[in-house]
């Protein structure tokens, strides 16, 4: 049976996912291919590259990613993510995605045409921080002389590409919805509004998937609270374990 597995976008909840992987991991649960977007696309990649979710765990809490918010040079955005291209040239054993040790898929929005794409042939450095680049915080990324941002503003569950490939989907969502009291920034608001986008394009794909899974814990976890990616990682786990229980008697 090839298993698919679907990451969707979420700052520091993603780090849940490197959970998910951890739990399936342990008990042999193979992933056929991966579809992945903003920070599930990093993840997906590291994983699809040949890194166990051990190996990733550790980069990930060794990793100071307040270093990536740096100042834009253009008028386009507030931060560059330059810093996650050279994250990825780091660790990254291949620089194209279709080399990648296992089928990838990575999701970004084209600005120009108003559509989301799918990608599994290309740069894989330029497509993943295309796809974590949120709006007005991220500059988007010229591909192909168009301008791609952050996937999940279409599809923050890209399970189509895995559709005729998988005989069995799992999908993780990192963002359970919370009532927010402090919208009072604009960037607060930004976030939230992206936030509440995001939210809709994920409920109506969820029903695709053999097994949807959002957990709720990550409720505590702030989308930029650094500190807490290690229990983003711990909270994915008890979520994989679950899924590991309803898999394995599958394989």
């Amino acid at each position: 049976m090839k298993v698919g597995l679907v990451l969707s976008g979420g700052a520091v909840r993603g780090a849940a996912h490197i959970g998910i992987l951890k739990a399936l991991d342990e008990y042999n649960i193979p992933i056929y291919a991966l579809s992945g977007v903003s920070a599930g696309s990093i993840i997906a990649s590291l994983y699809a590259d040949g890194y166990t979710a051990k190996d990733i765990e550790e980069i990930a809490l060794n990793t100071n990613f307040l270093k990536w918010f740096k100042p834009s040079k253009s008028f386009r955005s507030l931060f560059s993510l330059q810093s996650l291209e050279d994250f990825l040239k780091k660790y990254l054993h291949v620089n194209k995605i279709e080399n990648s040790f296992k089928k990838l898929f990575i999701t970004t929005t084209n600005l120009n045409k108003g559509i989301y794409k799918c990608w599994d042939k290309g740069d894989i450095y330029k497509i993943v921080r295309a796809s974590s680049s949120l709006p007005f915080l991220f500059e988007p990324v010229e591909i192909d002389g168009e301008l791609h941002v952050d996937g999940g503003l279409m599809n923050n569950l890209p399970i189509e590409p895995l559709k005729d490939i998988c005989d069995y989907i799992i999908a993780v969502d990192v963002n359970p919805l919370s009532k927010e009291k402090s919208l009072n920034n604009i960037f607060s608001i930004t976030v939230r509004s992206f936030y509440l986008a995001v939210r809709a394009n994920v409920e109506v794909r969820k029903d695709m998937a053999d097994i949807f899974m959002q957990p709720e814990e990550l409720l505590n976890i702030g989308l930029f609270d650094v500190r807490k990616i290690k229990n983003a990682i711990d909270i994915g786990y008890k979520e994989g374990i679950k899924i590991v229980e309803a898999v394995k008697p599958l394989l």
